[in-house]
């Protein structure tokens, strides 16, 4: 792919035009049988085989497209709740497939879904026209600690701490086997700008980022998305991961850390390089100005208060203990941290930027409604506890309700799916050429 340099953008602008219409992403399942189809079609350059189960004994699956000899490693579903590098999946497996110039001295392997068990908790939604309260009322985002990506082994109280999750095994195995040139896992948020993050600086890599995302309308924003405040920056919209001893929350007083080391972190011994491409399913219609420090304040205090109903309803339906509980449990508290750091800028004098402020009004809609869906879910698993339909009644209100008010307060609308496949494709093909 060396010829390519001399005209990357061009070109990486010619293959996304290649990207179908639609708007629909395709659910695992059907992702899986176009990847079999696809591997049907040409057994000669693709193979597809299992190389693990997850928790629930479905399958994991990879597409293997051509031989050569560097390896590109795509994972599809690191969140179950971003579908959006299902789409993407489909589309690389196709074009690596049917344009040889793709996989001249090079291998593409393709993930579908790192977390099938996660994504059938969300297929309600996922596979459906875009709706913010249907999103939300069958929502799922595991707790850190059973997120296959962020449960590889760390350092812990003198030893090594191991999360023991089938699905992380079967991915550092696949890393390991293969030693991929880079890794790129799909990502997708709900609202806010495009962004990326990497392991390491490749040259001239995050100004072609930037501009793919600016080609297809998803210019990267000025300020830092809330994931990734204070993070190294390569470029505009591209975020340096930080080692894991500066990520990793060190609380000994718990049995077990809260997370462990991302895929990046373990790939790197690999020298791989990592990508995560970050694309945002709702455009939102309100720009925000500079403002004081208070209106941090305001939005501590209404994120505080949020979040407050949404435990004390938990815990008017009494102790329960499944998926859901666990994860609502894992937002309330990063939605405690935010919280707090919102009050300590709030305490700096100097006025916040207006996108900061739209950042946090983001992170605010994001933090509450995932927080009231997913004790919501977990009300409606506990169905023997007398209190839970009283509840759950509540929560199914306050979840319209906080909907209803992002709808109309940030004026939403979605943002054309095959625009988001582009940025992210895109994003792939410039790591696959520009990686050494």
């Amino acid at each position: 792919m060396a010829f390519f340099l001399s005209g990357l953008d061009d070109v990486l602008a010619g293959y996304a035009e290649l990207v179908p219409p639609g708007d629909l992403v395709p659910s695992v399942e059907e992702l899986t049988r176009r990847l079999h189809e696809v591997a049907r079609r040409a057994p000669g350059l693709c193979r597809v085989r299992q190389i693990g189960t997850s928790r629930q004994g479905r399958a994991l699956d990879v597409l293997s497209v051509g031989a050569g000899r560097r390896p590109m490693l795509m994972v599809g579903g690191p969140h179950p709740n971003e579908p959006v590098g299902y789409s993407t999946i489909a589309f690389l497996a196709e074009l690596t497939a049917g344009h040889p110039e793709l996989h001249d001295g090079m291998s593409w392997h393709f993930v579908p879904c790192v977390d099938p068990d996660g994504a059938a908790l969300n297929e309600k939604w996922t596979s459906a026209p875009l709706d913010l309260h249907t999103e939300h009322r069958y929502f799922f985002r595991p707790a850190m600690a059973e997120q296959p990506e962020w449960t590889f082994p760390i350092p812990w109280r003198g030893g090594v701490h191991r999360f023991d999750l089938p699905e992380q095994r079967a991915l550092a195995d696949l890393v390991d086997e293969l030693e991929p040139a880079a890794v790129v896992s799909l990502h997708n948020s709900e609202f806010g700008e495009s962004f990326f993050v990497m392991s390491r600086d490749v040259p001239g890599l995050a100004a072609h980022l930037a501009a793919v995302a600016a080609r297809h309308g998803l210019p990267v924003g000025e300020a830092a998305p809330s994931d990734v405040v204070g993070w190294p920056v390569l470029g505009a919209g591209v975020y340096r991961m930080p080692p894991i001893e500066e990520l990793v929350i060190r609380d000994h007083d718990q049995q077990a850390p809260t997370y462990g080391a991302h895929l990046s972190h373990y790939a790197a011994r690999h020298g791989s390089l990592t990508l995560l491409p970050e694309v945002p399913r709702w455009h939102t219609g309100v720009r925000f100005g500079d403002g004081s420090p208070t209106a941090l304040t305001s939005l501590a205090r209404a994120l505080s208060s949020e979040s407050d109903q949404v435990r004390q309803l938990l815990h008017q339906a009494g102790p329960h203990d499944d998926a859901f509980a666990r994860a609502a449990a894992d937002t309330l508290a990063v939605a405690d941290t935010v919280t707090r750091a919102w009050l300590l800028r709030a305490g700096d004098t100097a006025p916040v930027t207006g996108a900061d402020l739209a950042e946090a009004h983001y992170a605010r809609v994001i933090l509450t409604l995932r927080s009231t869906a997913m004790a919501l879910r977990s009300l409606a698993e506990a169905r023997s506890n007398l209190a839970a339909p009283q509840a759950r009644a509540q929560l199914e209100k306050v979840l319209a309700e906080r909907a209803d008010r992002c709808q109309r307060q940030l004026r939403i609308q979605p943002v054309e799916l095959r625009r988001l496949v582009a940025v992210q494709a895109c994003a792939a093909l410039a790591a696959a050429v520009l990686t050494r």
